[in-house]
């Protein structure tokens, strides 16, 4: 077996497009078409911060990941954060500071190194600040910026792949690539799946 399991908020379950067309569904299509033994798990779950993915992830990973066969593999991709600069109300007061981000990060990196090697933190992409609220909720692409750069530093102080998201967005006309103030829409979703796919391809994560 090879597997991909894909932790995070509403953007990774696919949240806002039609089913089965975010970006991890058009990873498993891609991926478990290349063999039957392949398989991708979609474990995004709408409204997750860092600190409720903490909760859930070792219990999720370890029912998935299995090494009965010396030649099963595993890939743990990561994408959370968006939740995490929530703020309810008042645009200054987020849910969970880039101390509080860190520490939580540090923890699921920690836990996720001991199922693979193979660990890919995904970056949080931009939101559209001029059509906020959005559900009663100010986000923030300075604090999205903030807690890219926790993203980025736990990455290169762990060894592990960080997949930028937020910059290759920006290089587009990014406000055409959101269905709403926070999650893509189908464009939005296909350009995270082709830069996500392309990033994992480079770095011979998948062929």
């Amino acid at each position: 077996m090879f597997g991909i399991l894909a932790f995070g908020d509403s953007i990774t379950l696919g949240r806002g497009i039609q089913p089965n067309t975010g970006w991890v569904d058009k990873l498993k299509n891609y991926f478990e078409s290349k063999d039957c033994f392949n398989v991708v798990y979609n474990l995004g779950v709408p409204g997750d911060s860092s600190t409720d993915l903490l909760k859930r992830f070792e219990t999720e990973a370890k029912a998935r990941i299995q090494y009965y066969h010396p030649d099963n593999r595993f890939i743990i991709l990561i994408g959370i954060g968006t939740n995490d600069c929530y703020a309810y109300g008042n645009p200054n007061n987020i849910q969970t500071s880039p101390i509080k981000f860190k520490e939580n990060i540090d923890k699921i990196v920690n836990i996720a190194k001991k199922f693979t090697d193979y660990v890919v933190l995904i970056g949080i992409p931009p939101v559209d600040e001029n059509s906020l609220p959005f559900e009663g909720a100010y986000y923030s692409n300075k604090d999205i910026n903030n807690l890219n750069s926790v993203l980025k530093g736990v990455a290169d102080s762990n060894n592990l792949f960080y997949c930028e998201i937020y910059d290759e967005f920006t290089k587009q006309d990014y406000l055409k690539l959101l269905g709403d103030p926070v999650h893509p829409n189908e464009e939005g979703y296909n350009f995270m799946y082709q830069t996500i796919k392309n990033f994992l391809i480079d770095k011979k994560l998948i062929d």
